[in-house]
């Protein structure tokens, strides 16, 4: 298993929340965005880490990505990113041409290994270490030994299941799932994730 992971866009709540558990579970953890904040570039992330991971907003994607092609060529990138619109209180989903987020970070990303996961971990929780975090993540991907070694890592948080979400293009639906937590957490003014059973 992987005992080094990068994070691009990690000064966000998503990256600082999951760099936070992998920290706590030993791994090593490096943190990159746009300037050497609390670690260094991104490019320097994506040098940094066996498996990086992508936590910056839907609308920042490609200008995160794109540079970053040659240097991510081969490795496994995890895209945590959720393309999600606010507006008027009401939370819904941006139409991704490519299908998905993730999907969008593999064609940005054409040389790389794309797994789709960690989409619906709540970053206030991921990054209060003094609580437990529940849940099970989905991880899609068409590599099968990447997304196996991303539910490994998963695993690594205590408290949390990877499920095998077969193919990245189920990313779509996995994305979605973060719109519809969004508001059945403002309804109940919680902080719920999601838990597979049967399987």
């Amino acid at each position: 298993m992987a005992k080094a992971v990068g994070f691009i866009g990690g000064t966000g709540p998503e990256g600082k929340g999951l760099a936070a558990r992998f920290a706590k579970a030993g791994l090593d953890v490096f943190i990159g965005s746009r300037a050497a904040v609390r670690g260094g570039t991104n490019a320097e992330a994506a040098g940094a880490g066996e498996i990086v991971a992508v936590t910056v907003p839907f609308a920042g994607l490609e200008e995160a990505l794109a540079p970053l092609a040659a240097a991510l060529r081969g490795r496994i990138v995890v895209s945590t990113v959720a393309p999600l619109r606010f507006a008027s209180g009401k939370v819904s989903m941006i139409d991704v041409e490519a299908g998905s987020a993730a999907q969008e970070t593999q064609r940005l990303l054409p040389g790389a290994r794309v797994v789709g996961a960690f989409q619906n971990l709540s970053a206030h929780k991921l990054f209060d270490l003094s609580q437990p975090v529940e849940g099970d993540v989905i991880v899609c991907s068409d590599d099968a030994a990447a997304r196996a070694e991303v539910m490994a890592l998963a695993e690594v948080i205590p408290g949390i299941r990877g499920v095998n979400g077969g193919a990245l293009s189920n990313s779509r639906f996995v994305e979605g799932i973060t719109a519809l937590l969004v508001s059945v957490n403002r309804i109940h003014k919680a902080e719920a994730h999601i838990r597979v059973v049967g399987v």
